[in-house]
């Protein structure tokens, strides 16, 4: 069970994000409010209140947000982005929302469990989940703009990574204890964290999965800047990213390890334009990703064997994965349009979903998981056309960087669900910075 202190945190919170308005600027602000949240807040721990989802780690800090950046910056910020086909998308995921509510009005009836079918209210509560969600994303649409901007966002997320990363190595070494000596309780099971001998380090994050692909972004960011030439406590960009490359290993997280090399040597190595096209193709994978698999065009068991080769009880993992995905693809096609709605009607009893896209498939239906993905795939598709117009070396260099990072996250969620606040913030302020490079056809830099 939580402590006292751990809900004393959620409570002090919003107290923490004033004075962080109130001292610096609206970009370094919204990143401490946002993402100093969710490294620092407890997993598992909210206020409930009837009609509106519960107040928690992700969601105190994003309303926070939202009120630091509209009424204490005095930032023009909306409710939804101003215009474009994000707008949009929002806006047919929440209407999609209504259709999943009307079309699930039965109970599901099974042997060993009756839930209730959905009511007028579940209406109101997902469309504010769903807004509590994006949130960052919003913001990070209308307060990216420049270059300067994004280098600000990338810069803050590499310190905070090399701070975070204290925290990390003391779990590799003593195990993951700091949750349950801060917050009182574990947020996980402590099997899951139990890898080769040692422990994958869980922080504040609820599973060491998390703290891995957090790991993977960081190193993103860093590469992103490498030529910026940005010194970190005194030394060189190259020696903390052989640093994190190092946690990331000690991490034990086989797939953020795979994804966090591929990554780095992708932006070392290649070429900007093949860096963009790789982006491109990676996150149509992920976006098309549920119509492969309806059709049976991926090829699961290839990928299995593969792994198989160099680490069979990873490959029995990842294989008890997407066999429980197929269960759970049969159920979402009952409801394929509008999906089954939440309380865990879109699940099986006794299935494992651990995929970020059969959960949103199941929960939201095709209409669901086009706006939520499609939201991200634009982000991606639309560097291609940013580039054109910028002739900076060093800020195409960025701009792919943070494309090539954001699309490698989205393929991740095909086996997990690794989807964050500090993820839907580097995909607004990508967007942000597309917008702007549009509108403008320039890239002066912005006053913050």
């Amino acid at each position: 069970m939580p402590n006292e202190f751990a809900y004393f945190t959620l409570l002090v919170w919003p107290i923490v994000s004033i004075v962080l308005y109130k001292k610096y600027p609206v970009i370094t602000a919204t990143f401490w409010t946002i993402i100093g949240g969710y490294l620092l807040l407890p997993v598992g721990v909210d206020f409930d209140f009837p009609l509106i989802p519960p107040l928690d780690k992700k969601s105190i800090p994003a309303i926070m947000a939202f009120i630091g950046c509209r009424y204490i910056a005095k930032r023009k910020v909306t409710f939804l982005p101003p215009s474009g086909i994000e707008r949009k998308l929002i806006i047919l995921l929440f209407l999609g929302s209504v259709a999943t509510v009307i079309t699930n009005g039965e109970a599901v009836v099974e042997l060993n469990r009756n839930i209730s079918g959905l009511r007028f209210h579940d209406t109101l509560s997902t469309v504010i989940f769903q807004w509590l969600m994006l949130i960052p994303f919003i913001l990070g649409i209308q307060i990216i703009k420049s270059h300067q901007d994004q280098i600000q966002l990338l810069r803050l997320l590499v310190v905070v990574g090399l701070c975070y990363s204290l925290l990390i190595i003391f779990e590799i070494r003593m195990s993951p204890q700091l949750h349950t000596w801060v917050y009182g309780f574990f947020p996980h099971s402590w099997a899951q964290q139990l890898r080769y001998g040692g422990f994958r380090p869980v922080v504040f994050l609820g599973h060491g999965l998390w703290v891995s692909v957090f790991i993977v972004t960081v190193l993103g960011a860093m590469v992103s800047l490498s030529k910026e030439k940005i010194k970190y406590f005194q030394l060189s960009n190259r020696t903390f990213t052989v640093y994190l490359l190092m946690i990331l290993i000690f991490s034990k997280g086989v797939g953020s390890i795979i994804l966090g090399f591929s990554l780095i040597s992708m932006m070392i190595f290649l070429k900007i334009e093949f860096n963009e096209k790789a982006s491109r193709m990676i996150s149509s994978i992920a976006l098309f990703y549920p119509v492969l698999c309806i059709f049976n065009l991926f090829p699961h068991q290839q990928l299995v064997s593969i792994i198989d080769s160099f680490d069979t009880l990873r490959a029995r993992s990842l294989e008890f994965r997407f066999d429980h995905e197929a269960l759970l693809l049969d159920r979402a096609k009952e409801k394929l349009i509008f999906g089954w709605g939440g309380w865990g009607r879109n699940r099986l009893e006794n299935s494992v979903s651990d995929g970020y896209w059969i959960i949103i498939l199941g929960k939201y239906g095709l209409i669901g998981f086009a706006s939520i993905f499609g939201l991200i795939f634009s982000a991606v598709y639309r560097t291609h056309k940013s580039l054109i117009i910028l002739t900076s070396e060093k800020e195409r260099f960025v701009l792919v960087g943070s494309s090539i990072l954001i699309s490698t996250i989205m393929i991740d969620q095909i086996p997990n669900a690794s989807i964050s606040p500090l993820f839907w913030l580097l995909v607004g302020g990508l967007t942000g910075r597309h917008c702007y490079i549009h509108r403008h056809k320039t890239t002066p830099t912005a006053n913050r």
